[in-house]
C-alpha cells in the first residue's frame, strides 16, 4: 500500500468518527483525495436521525445553519487530526452538504502544496470552461478577480474564485451577516451550475455541486462532482 493511500485511509477514518461522535451517526462512505495544495472529503448517505425528522418538517435551513455552527466547532478538531494522525498542516477547512441526497464535502487547504503532476482531461477546453465560470459568477454576484481550476481527479473539479463578494455583500459581511448570506448564496450557486453549460464543456453529466466561503478573504470554492 503506498503512503498516499493509507493517508487518505487514516483521513477516512478519523471524518467518520468525529462526525459519527457529534452528529450521532457517521456516514456510510468517505471518500478522500489529496492534490495539491487540497485535500478533499466527499462524504455519502450522511443524515443524523434528529436532522431526517426535521427535514420532513420542512426545516431545511434550520439543518443546514446547525451544520454550519457545528462544523465551526469542530474545526479545530479536524486539523488537530490533519496533523497529529497524517502529518497535514491543514490551514483553512471549508464544509457543504447536499441534504436532497445525504451527501457532502469537506474540503481543507494546505500550508505547503504536495508535489502532484498537473491534471487536465485532454478533451476539456480550458478557455471555454473560464469563460462559462466566470459568465456564471458575474450571474450570481460579480466577476472574480481570479479563477482557479483544479482537477481533483476524473470526476472532480474543484474551481477556486478569488475577489468575489459585491460591495452589498461586503457591507453584510462587516454586519455579521454570514450566515444569512451562505443559506442565501448556496441556492442559487447550485440552480446557476445545474442550468450552465459546465457539464457539455466537459462532457460529464453534473451529479452534484457543494459551495463554500471565507468571508473575511474574499474568496470561495466550487466542487463539482461528475459522472463518468
Amino acid at each position: 500500500m503506498t503512503q498516499e493511500k493509507t493517508v487518505e485511509s487514516i483521513i477516512s477514518g478519523f471524518t467518520v468518527s468525529i462526525l459519527r461522535e457529534h452528529f450521532g451517526k457517521g456516514p456510510s462512505s468517505v471518500y478522500v483525495t489529496i492534490y495539491k495544495s487540497f485535500v478533499c472529503i466527499q462524504i455519502r448517505d450522511f443524515l443524523a436521525p434528529i436532522e431526517r425528522i426535521l427535514l420532513d418538517q420542512n426545516e431545511k435551513n434550520r439543518v443546514l445553519k446547525t451544520r454550519d455552527l457545528l462544523m465551526v466547532e469542530l474545526m479545530a478538531e479536524f486539523k488537530r487530526n490533519f496533523w497529529k494522525q497524517a502529518d497535514l498542516n491543514v490551514m483553512e477547512l471549508y464544509a457543504d452538504w447536499n441534504l436532497d441526497d445525504h451527501s457532502g464535502m469537506i474540503l481543507g487547504v494546505l500550508e505547503e502544496p504536495k508535489s502532484h503532476k498537473l491534471r487536465w482531461p485532454e478533451e476539456v477546453d480550458e478557455t471555454e470552461l473560464r469563460k462559462e465560470v466566470i459568465r456564471l459568477s458575474i450571474a450570481g454576484q460579480k466577476e472574480p478577480e481570479e479563477t482557479n481550476f483544479f482537477w481533483l481527479n476524473d470526476r472532480t473539479l474543484l474551481i477556486e474564485r478569488i475577489g468575489i463578494f459585491t460591495l452589498l455583500e461586503k457591507e453584510l459581511i462587516k454586519n455579521e451577516f454570514q450566515e444569512a448570506l451562505k443559506l442565501a448564496k448556496r441556492p442559487l450557486e447550485y440552480m446557476l451550475f445545474a442550468e450552465s453549460e459546465v457539464p457539455a464543456i466537459v462532457n460529464r453529466p453534473l451529479i452534484g455541486s457543494y459551495v463554500d466561503w471565507d468571508f473575511e478573504e474574499d474568496k470561495g470554492y466550487a466542487l463539482l462532482a461528475f459522472k463518468k
